[in-house]
């Protein structure tokens, strides 16, 4: 189970990084759907989460039961300069921090899998819990990206 998300986090990441990588430069900053962001915006939140969510997984790997910290991503595009950011640096950032982590993850026994931290608002999770969650949350902004 655990190995069947890692690569669908995988693969979710490289279809994420082709889908952001084909838009045109003249549409990252229109905002297609009333209340949502750009497609720039996106692209920054994505690598934005995956460097917080990098830090949880180690975190479960390394700490008994960390506390997992929730984030409110709509403080992100101000605290974090989205306005000023490069598309081609976050979308570097996401490849890296996703090599970084199937490298370390790819190697884990069946029991570190199952390591668990605690969510503030959702209690003990397991790391693949917590994998998952994250490859959803990509899938879901490739869906927001391709529209």
């Amino acid at each position: 189970m655990s190995q069947a998300i890692l690569e669908l986090f995988e693969s979710s990441t490289r279809e994420f990084c082709s889908v952001a990588s084909a838009i045109p430069v003249d549409q990252l900053e229109v905002v297609h759907v009333e209340g949502e962001w750009p497609a720039s915006y996106v692209i920054h939140h994505l690598a934005d989460a995956d460097a917080y969510f990098l830090t949880r997984y180690f975190n479960v790997l390394s700490v008994d039961k960390p506390a997992i910290v929730p984030f409110d991503e709509s403080q992100f595009p101000k605290a974090l300069r989205y306005a000023g950011r490069t598309v081609l640096a976050s979308i570097a950032a996401i490849q890296a921090s996703a090599a970084l982590l199937v490298e370390v993850l790819s190697q884990l026994s069946e029991s570190e899998w199952e390591r668990t931290g605690v969510h503030a608002e959702r209690g003990e999770l397991t790391l693949s819990q917590l994998l998952q969650v994250a490859t959803n949350h990509r899938i879901e902004h490739i869906d927001q990206l391709k529209k």
